[in-house]
């Protein structure tokens, strides 16, 4: 920037001090010259936040659970263990044939095979001879299993209960209060079902005799 031969005059008519630099003998009224015409051009006006506003609405927290356990029935007051009994309890009746009730909630079994056609060439059946009804097979996929729950809805846990359709899992029905007894433990033994919480392993039951037949004397017995 060129100055104007006044302000030249002025510039070099006024030297500098000792020991001061030269800008410090520059006059006053140029200082603020300079500083007026650079200045404004500088500057930024920033918009300040506006203010904060609160909301007028309440919110209600649901209450805080409690963390103590609830009491609960071990047994049943004729002695048979409770869903919840056997379950909180797993590792005292681990490997051990316990009695349990409780109503099933969810039942999963094998469907019924369809009967046997006649065979053609068979002779006639004599009305006294009794034919026992064939074995339901042993296992189906899905497996049969099923769900028990304690009747008084206090607990939500369920115990697993596992079985073949020749065990008492064949007569189940959804709804309906069973006792049953078996093997508690964590998996089964033929390693279908795997469950840390544990299940309730049932036992085939045994097969009616075949009948016997009053008019044919037995035969010699050692």
């Amino acid at each position: 920037m060129r100055l104007p031969s006044p302000l030249r005059a002025t510039w070099y008519a006024r030297p500098a001090l000792p020991g001061l630099p030269m800008w410090a003998a520059v006059p006053a009224s140029i200082v603020l010259a300079l500083t007026v015409a650079v200045g404004p051009g500088c500057k930024q006006e920033i918009p300040l936040p506006p203010p904060a506003t609160r909301a007028d609405a309440s919110v209600t927290l649901p209450p805080t659970p409690s963390l103590t356990e609830k009491p609960y029935a071990k047994f049943h007051p004729d002695g048979v263990l409770t869903v919840e009994g056997i379950m909180r309890n797993r590792d005292e009746f681990l490997g051990k044939t316990m009695k349990v009730r409780g109503v099933v909630t969810k039942l999963v079994v094998c469907p019924t095979p369809p009967a046997p056609e006649p065979d053609p060439d068979a002779g006639p059946v004599d009305d006294d001879v009794v034919v026992p009804p064939p074995l339901p097979p042993r296992l189906c996929d899905p497996p049969p299993q099923a769900y028990l729950v304690d009747k008084d809805k206090v607990s939500r846990r369920e115990l697993l209960v596992y079985g073949s359709m020749r065990s008492p899992i064949k007569d189940f029905a959804e709804g309906a209060e069973v006792t049953v007894e078996g093997r508690f433990d964590i998996v089964s033994r033929d390693g279908v079902f795997l469950r840390q919480a544990g299940l309730l392993v049932l036992e085939d039951l045994e097969p009616p005799p075949p009948p016997v037949d009053s008019d044919v004397e037995p035969g010699p017995t050692e």
